[in-house]
């Protein structure tokens, strides 16, 4: 996977070094060529015509540079005539959406999402609209952004190279299916953390930021996102170093969140996949090595929230804890020995209903990856550590007192974060050069 890394994955790596310095990051000619007919997407030199996915090889009209954009998004510049790509739904009728390569500065309708596909393409969504951009012939050739999915008509290859896992933008093509109780589960969704050292993938994770008052627990971290991310708090890292950032692949395979205590700040990373990846049903893993949390000060996490959030508050919304990990000092946490998995809902709240699993004699969360999970059916949540096939804690609605609602029959986005202080971190007065959380993956599977 690693020789055949993304242009996007490096791009992105580069970009975040620049930003400090207020400049975009921008690739050399790149191809984009449409899956569903394996042609190349043509630009013209005046920028009269709109974009087509037509061409069997590429020359210069197919070549594109890749802006990337601080607020996570991309822009293309036609090679031939140094004009972004549209997709203006100002453009007169009956072109509406359809792509076109006329401006000469990239606002909002010269700005798209990366968004990566199951098969290791990626779909582009229009900011402006939110629809995904088409090369389907039978809407007559021309690339619109006019649909509300991605299927094969918005899958394209970039630059030649198909999306690898790098950085967190994943691949399940070297992911086996796991079987449990005779239902097969197939990988969907596969974040591996290969490739180069760096920041991770703003088109997989979105980045809280700052302290928001504790986030509710009394938290004395301040959140950070990659360097350049928006808004980032003024105490975060302003160019990219593995010595230095709280959040970031390390090259070997991980994502790695690292607490650091910056001139009496500790600075730590919460990614999650809000407004990115939703989730509903299958299963969902994450293989993660904890830093040791003997002492007080750390509080590491891999959970979930419903995702409407937004509209249904917490604890309505619902919020399950994959995994969960504290000192015993601190309420009677599990430590490196165990690990805790909750459910919180509108009348559980912050005290939810969980269960502890214990390890096996030898054997500790800090020294040693394991694989935390939950098996997600309509009304059942069943929660294992390291096998998929042995449970220690099954959720279901009669787990939930009288009065309450079972809000897990709907779609969630995940989170993972290492929390310093508060409710559960406890007293940071001993905490010194912690070690980190890392991750060697996030999935998801779905029944077959």
């Amino acid at each position: 996977m690693l020789e055949r890394q993304t242009l996007f994955r490096q791009l992105f790596a580069i970009g975040c070094l620049l930003a400090a310095l207020a400049t975009s990051a921008t690739s050399d000619a790149a191809t984009i060529r449409a899956m569903a007919n394996n042609n190349f997407v043509t630009a013209t030199a005046a920028g009269t015509s709109f974009l087509t996915a037509t061409a069997s090889v590429a020359s210069t009209s197919e070549q594109y540079q890749i802006i990337n954009n601080a607020n996570g998004t991309i822009s293309l510049r036609a090679t031939i005539s140094g004009n972004f790509v549209s997709a203006d739904i100002g453009l007169p009728a009956p072109n509406t959406d359809q792509l076109i390569s006329n401006r000469p500065v990239a606002s909002t309708w010269e700005q798209f999402t990366l968004v990566p596909q199951p098969n290791g393409t990626v779909a582009l969504q229009a900011l402006a609209n939110n629809l995904f951009v088409s090369a389907d012939l039978n809407l007559g050739g021309d690339l619109i952004a006019n649909r509300t999915v991605a299927q094969a008509w918005e899958q394209f290859i970039i630059d030649n190279v198909i999306i690898d896992s790098g950085g967190g933008t994943g691949s399940c093509a070297n992911v086996s299916n796991i079987t449990v109780n005779g239902t097969t589960y197939v990988p969907q969704w596969c974040q591996e953390f290969d490739g180069s050292a760096g920041p991770p993938d703003t088109t997989v994770f979105t980045f809280d930021l700052g302290n928001n008052n504790g986030w509710g627990n009394g938290e004395v971290e301040v959140y950070c996102g990659p360097p350049g991310y928006p808004n980032n708090p003024s105490q975060c890292p302003t160019s990219f170093s593995t010595t230095t950032a709280p959040v970031y692949i390390d090259g070997s395979g991980h994502l790695v969140i690292q607490p650091r205590n910056v001139t009496g700040t500790w600075l730590s990373g919460r990614l999650n996949t809000e407004g990115k990846h939703n989730f509903q049903y299958g299963i969902l893993e994450a293989s993660i090595q904890l830093p040791n949390t003997t002492n007080p000060g750390l509080w590491p996490a891999f959970w979930s929230l419903g995702s409407n959030i937004t509209t249904v508050p917490w604890p309505a919304c619902g919020e399950a804890d994959i995994m969960e990990n504290w000192s015993p000092q601190v309420l009677n946490g599990a430590g490196p020995s165990g690990n805790n998995s909750t459910i919180h809902t509108a009348v559980t709240g912050g005290s939810g209903v969980g269960r502890r699993f214990t390890f096996p004699s030898g054997e500790a969360a800090n020294t040693a990856f394991h694989t935390y999970g939950v098996i997600w059916t309509p009304n059942e949540m069943q929660y294992f550590v390291d096998n998929a096939s042995t449970s220690f804690f099954t959720a279901t609605p009669s787990s939930l007192p009288g009065g309450d609602t079972w809000p897990f029959n709907q779609p969630i986005f995940l989170l993972t974060n290492v929390a310093v202080g508060g409710t559960l971190g406890g007293s940071t007065s001993g905490l010194t050069n912690p070690g980190p959380m890392k991750i060697d993956f996030i999935r998801w599977y779905t029944a077959q």
